[in-house]
């Protein structure tokens, strides 16, 4: 397949991307090297910003997130961390909706970083891009005029690129083609998921479920990253944890919250981006129970819930600790 305007073609030589897969640590040890392959001389990690519904102007990066809340951006940070700060500001948060996107860098800083990787390869014009095989269903793309085209979904090539936690479709085309991925998917602005030069000098991954893109090269390309002023970068080691860590002092009181839950039937939380309400009631003649939950703050209301389908005490303890930890992590919208 080849798409108008661009030398993007769909490719069944995935034998290329072996090269990754074996320089990969195991994606259990949720690591920067369990997404990025092992053997580059430096890596840095590019936040995707957060921003205001339908106005481009208004992307907010991390470190204003970062100056709002008091909390220090370091190499560990991660966005719950600074956008659910201990201690609640005296101002509104500086982003409204959903926070950054996880998945998929705005197109301006995929272009910004376009520029920077095409003075770090000797084969500019042969690049390879995956696409997770779940962006390319099809669907409704929607314009900013309010207006909607169908897309029908993208054709698959016959193999396709089987790493130990996703499958992918594989592209072939010059660098300049990974800013315009969104023509084979309903994803507005979609990024690959992993590309490179054919030589190999570096390569960028996104994963599907994370708000920051990582890049691997030389310590001048790396240099370069962090020094440039539309991307929003630091620098990052392999072995640095990927998962969104839980401060301790939410730790303990999404803890309290449960026991609460459980003794009492209900808890409140009140934190810097709003409220967080938990209960456990039993509906029905039987009497079966279900957890639900309810959130409400400065990025809007969301509620959630499940049935009960334990009488184990222990399952029903994690179960009513996995609803608080969801409802809270879910103030932050990421």
């Amino acid at each position: 397949m080849t798409s108008p305007g661009h030398q993007l073609n769909l490719s069944d030589d995935v034998e290329a991307a072996e090269w990754i897969r074996s320089r990969l640590r195991p994606p259990e040890q949720h690591i920067v090297a369990s997404i990025m392959p092992t053997g580059f001389d430096a890596y840095a990690r590019i936040f995707h910003p957060a921003h205001v519904p339908d106005h481009r102007a208004g992307l907010v990066r991390w470190f204003e997130v970062s100056r709002w809340s008091g909390v220090v951006m370091d190499s560990h940070v991660q966005w719950l961390k600074i956008a659910l700060p201990q201690i609640p500001p005296t101002s509104p948060p500086p982003w409204r909706g959903q926070g950054p996107r996880a998945g998929s860098p705005f197109k301006s800083d995929v272009e910004a970083l376009i520029e920077i990787l095409a003075d770090s390869t000797s084969t500019p014009k042969s690049c390879y891009f995956c696409v997770w095989t779940g962006h390319l269903g099809g669907g409704a793309r929607y314009g900013s005029s309010g207006t909607s085209e169908i897309l029908p979904p993208a054709p698959r090539p016959s193999r396709l690129v089987q790493f130990p936690w996703r499958e992918y479709a594989l592209y072939e085309g010059p660098l300049t083609c990974a800013a315009s991925f969104e023509q084979i998917s309903d994803w507005h602005e979609l990024s690959p998921n992993l590309w490179w030069p054919s030589d190999r000098s570096w390569c960028v991954a996104t994963p599907i479920d994370l708000p920051y893109s990582v890049v691997g090269g030389s310590t001048e390309l790396i240099e370069h990253v962090l020094a440039n002023e539309t991307l929003e970068a630091l620098s990052v080691e392999g072995d640095e944890p990927i998962a969104q860590g839980i401060d301790e002092w939410l730790a303990q009181l999404i803890e309290q919250a449960t026991d609460e839950v459980l003794a009492n039937g209900g808890a409140n939380l009140s934190l810097a981006l709003g409220t967080v309400r938990v209960t456990l009631e039993k509906s029905g003649l039987l009497g079966h129970r279900s957890i639900h939950s309810a959130t409400a703050g400065a990025n809007g209301t969301s509620s959630g819930g499940s049935p009960v389908r334990t009488r184990d005490p222990q399952h029903l303890r994690r179960q009513v600790h996995n609803e608080v930890r969801r409802a809270v992590v879910s103030l932050v919208s990421v």
